[in-house]
């Protein structure tokens, strides 16, 4: 019987120019599927809800987590913690565009970074206790970067949220 396989794109988190096309058979994608829903379970667990075996599973998850699998992390309810003004910020930088996107990379309120198109450089996600504390980060990177253009959407609540399905 043919194995199936499905090619599986991998974009690194800054630069989507280089593409690395992997090869998938159906149970990495599976297993994959299982793990967006609950990455917590036990092995033993996972076997059980894909019918594949433990053995097969331990392997699968190794190979996926040389490349596939970037990182494993939680999804923060940021209002329980403090952290009431969320925003999604498109920018464009007049002149020290790398030098914007090393602060941005390392900023603690920064939370997602990605370089965009269309008379943008950036669109960030951005993390702060309130507006005061949103407004002084602005401020901060226009004066220290001169910022030529900027798009702001509050983030009000969460509808869906890493939610993408592998088929």
């Amino acid at each position: 019987m043919k194995s199936e396989t499905i090619q599986l794109t991998r974009l690194s988190p800054i630069q989507s120019t280089t593409k690395k096309a992997k090869q998938l058979r159906p149970r990495h994608l599976k297993l994959l599927s299982y793990l967006r829903t609950n990455s917590r379970d036990k092995l033993s667990i996972i076997s059980k809800k894909t019918k594949i075996p433990t053995s097969t599973l331990f392997d699968l998850l190794r190979e996926l987590q040389s490349d596939v699998i970037r990182k494993s992390t939680v999804i923060l309810n940021y209002s329980l913690l403090g952290y009431h003004t969320r925003a999604q910020i498109a920018l464009k930088s007049k002149n020290d565009k790398e030098g914007l996107k090393k602060h941005l990379l390392c900023h603690n309120n920064v939370n997602q970074v990605y370089k965009i198109n269309n008379n943008y450089d950036f669109l960030i996600e951005t993390v702060h206790k309130n507006i005061i504390d949103l407004d002084d980060f602005l401020e901060n990177i226009n004066t220290k970067f001169g910022i030529e253009k900027k798009q702001m959407h509050y983030l009000i609540n969460d509808l869906k949220r890493e939610g993408f399905e592998i088929a």
